[in-house]
């Protein structure tokens, strides 16, 4: 089975090997022990195979437990042990802790030249992966070296067409691009290309990530049209491999992983004047995995399946929803992989049902589950007479905008290069956090801080910098996304905008444009994509024929303190921020009332909401004469909302609304919550919604406001 498993991967069969490595190291390491060469090669595997997928924050804890397992059974200095190593180096690396990849690797090599040579393969791979790091540091001389080195050895030792010295081959490719030097980068390059595809086949992973740095050769060089060929190759590629039965968390990481080369080119057809496939290529690149997911769930509502067959259909939700609760809540690894290959039994046993269904309703549910790509047309329908639809699109710090309006006049409008966006745009959301304005920050309560751009484009804010950085006075954000598009703005009052990268983390609504913010002249929403819109339009009636919906259900002034009681500080964390929380929920795992514990010990103390409670009067009486269903106080509470989820009672109202605290955290995503009533929690529930609580939650609302503060 491990063989087996190992073989599909080598073959770049990812689908085929994922289970069969699952069942390989759960039951190697349960008949045989976790110490036994079987057991290890099968975690061996398993490794791989999530470094593959691109599950690199699940692959580093595996690989590292594999090193210090085969370290303990080999000894440091066996050949299996560094090449291990080399691995856990290599996911570090795509993780961006390249300092601690470096460490590792230039550790492991000086061990594996001392210990089996120069021209070992283990010293080699090792060689190979340390020249990428140099190139990845920016120390091009050091990669170019140990490269030129590196390459000749490989295909001496391994010959032409082995596995490593294609790699090896494209390193060196890729350390001669990096300086410019195309006449050296093209031709190894389009050797690779070839050698990967003989060998390994022109759907395997590898090549296609191959083909990739060969169209960015081309692209860099100018030759545009050869750039596109290649890289819609490459899109067929990927698009077969997305339609495996692979989880939607599998599928994401997967596709992740080639996300820039969708983005590439989306920009090279805008650049041979190709605005209608730059526009559907960078919609492509847009939550595809919530887009599969809306698809799948719209045409089982819309489809005539039978009673069994909706909720045999629901059920495989339900299912995969808990499991990943469960993987989420998981504190230790063993009982993350077991749930893990659970879930994917379930996927597996999901997609054969739904491919049953396919066969059977081959117009109802078959032709809704693979739609054609909606027409720029089809979307100018959907958008609003006076509405104008907006995408952005990032490569690097490249930004490209597509805007539409109802008439179907699609127009690109490249923005350029906007220097430092990334900090620029950390900086603004920062300043959004900030309860003092620009101005104020520089008094002395506010910290006396200023906002500085530096000559690299970069802003932070900060005290004053050093005169060799020379700061400059900030220059409005609206300025650079919004302005150049300025002349399609004008007349559109309502726009819909679909960003892209760190955009989706800003609001439109409180740039400046024209010397006022966005918001007050112009209604804003946001969409993933033209083609979510379109979904979202055939939910919406989905929905509308549902029997028996009420109109709302609010939700909110929970009860933080008694009255009387209030804290000093409300809100805000006074613990010092280098406090591991992350590490705190991790060892807690188990515990229903870690956030509790977390809050607590960040010093966060929530205070009452009397705006909450007049938001909720005011809802009140709008509905009067709609029966709207409000819980305030202490029925605002987690156990009440489970008991609604429970009774199927939230999918019966049109609208939603949750008004009570919120909480964000970039840094620790998982204690990102919505704060219920703290007075009167049970065992089991603590008052906080968490982000990877909600998916558990069933709605069918038209409208969900979370109304956070």
């Amino acid at each position: 089975m491990n063989n087996l498993a190992y073989i599909y991967q080598a073959l770049g069969r990812l689908e085929e090997s994922l289970p069969l490595s699952e069942k390989g190291y759960h039951l190697t390491k349960e008949i045989l022990g976790d110490k036994h060469s079987s057991t290890l090669f099968s975690l061996n595997n398993l490794t791989f195979l999530y470094q593959a997928l691109g599950r690199l924050n699940d692959a580093l804890p595996l690989s590292k437990r594999l090193y210090d397992l085969t370290k303990e059974v080999l000894g440091e200095k066996h050949p299996d042990t560094l090449i291990i190593l080399n691995n856990v180096a290599g996911i570090y690396q795509s993780l961006g802790s390249l300092d601690e990849a470096l460490l590792l690797l230039e550790k492991n090599y000086r061990l594996a030249k001392n210990v089996v040579g120069d021209k070992h393969p283990t010293t080699l791979l090792i060689m190979n992966h340390l020249a990428v790091i140099y190139q990845a540091l920016g120390n091009l001389n050091d990669a170019l070296s140990l490269s030129e080195k590196s390459y000749p050895l490989t295909k001496e030792v391994m010959g032409n067409k082995h596995p490593y010295t294609f790699k090896s081959l494209n390193i060196l490719a890729f350390i001669y691009l990096k300086q410019d030097r195309l006449d050296k980068a093209l031709p190894l390059f389009e050797n690779g290309y070839h050698l990967f595809k003989e060998v390994l086949g022109d759907k395997h992973p590898d090549t296609l990530k191959s083909l990739s740095n060969l169209a960015v050769g081309y692209s860099e060089q100018g030759s545009i049209y050869k750039a596109i060929d290649l890289l819609k190759t490459l899109v067929k590629g990927v698009e077969h491999l997305r339609r495996s039965d692979l989880s939607a968390e599998n599928r994401q990481a997967l596709f992740k992983q080639y996300t820039e080369s969708y983005t590439l080119l989306s920009f090279l057809y805008h650049l041979s004047n190709n605005s209608i496939d730059a526009f559907h290529t960078a919609k492509m690149t847009k939550a595809r995995t919530r887009l599969d997911s809306m698809i799948l769930t719209l045409a089982a509502q819309k489809a005539s399946l039978t009673e069994k067959e909706q909720q045999q259909f629901q059920n495989h939700h339900r299912q995969i929803t808990a499991l990943n609760h469960q993987i989420a809540q998981a504190a230790e690894l063993e009982k993350r992989l077991v749930f893990e290959r659970q879930k994917n039994q379930v996927v597996k046993q999901a997609a054969n049902f739904q491919r049953g269904l396919m066969t059977k309703y081959p117009k109802e549910f078959k032709q809704l589950v693979a739609p054609e790509i909606i027409t720029i047309n089809e979307g100018a329908n959907l958008i609003p007479s006076d509405g104008l639809f907006i995408s952005y699109l990032m490569l690097d710090n490249h930004v490209l905008v597509f805007t539409l309006d109802s008439t179907g006049d699609l127009q690109t409008h490249d923005l350029g290069e906007i220097a430092g966006l990334e900090q620029t745009l950390k900086t603004y959301q920062q300043l959004l956090g900030e309860k003092c304005t620009v101005k104020k920050l520089r008094s002395r309560a506010c910290g006396r801080k200023y906002v500085w751009q530096l000559a690299d484009g970069r802003f932070f804010v900060g005290k004053k910098p050093s005169r060799d950085k020379k700061p400059k006075k900030v220059k409005k954000l609206g300025k650079k996304l919004l302005a150049p598009i300025q002349d399609r703005l004008h007349s559109k009052p309502r726009w819909i905008i679909s960003p892209d990268s760190m955009l989706a983390q800003i609001p439109f609504e409180t740039l400046i444009l024209e010397e006022q913010p966005v918001i007050a002249q112009h209604e804003i929403s946001y969409v993933q994509s033209l083609s979510v819109l379109a979904l979202l339009k055939e939910r919406e009636k989905a929905y509308q024929s549902l029997k028996g919906r009420e109109t709302l259900l609010a939700m909110g002034a929970p009860r933080y303190h008694l009255p009387g009681n209030r804290p000093k500080k409300c809100n805000q964390p006074t613990r010092a921020p280098d406090f591991d929380v992350e590490r705190m929920l991790a060892r807690n795992a188990n515990d229903q009332q870690r956030y509790q514990k977390a809050f607590k010990a960040k010093e966060v103390k929530w205070c009452n909401l009397p705006g909450a409670t007049k938001e909720l009067a005011a809802l009140e009486k709008l509905f009067a004469d709609k029966r709207p269903v409000i819980y305030k106080q202490a029925e605002a509470s987690e156990t009440n909302l489970q008991r609604l989820n429970r009774e199927q009672e939230l999918t019966r109202y049109r609208y939603l609304v949750f008004s009570a605290h919120g909480y964000f955290d970039a840094q620790t995503p998982e204690l990102s919550v919505i704060v219920l009533d703290q007075l009167n929690k049970t065992p089991d529930t603590d008052g906080y919604i968490t982000a990877s609580e909600w998916p558990s939650y069933d709605f069918k609302s038209d409208l969900m406001v979370l109304s956070a503060c």
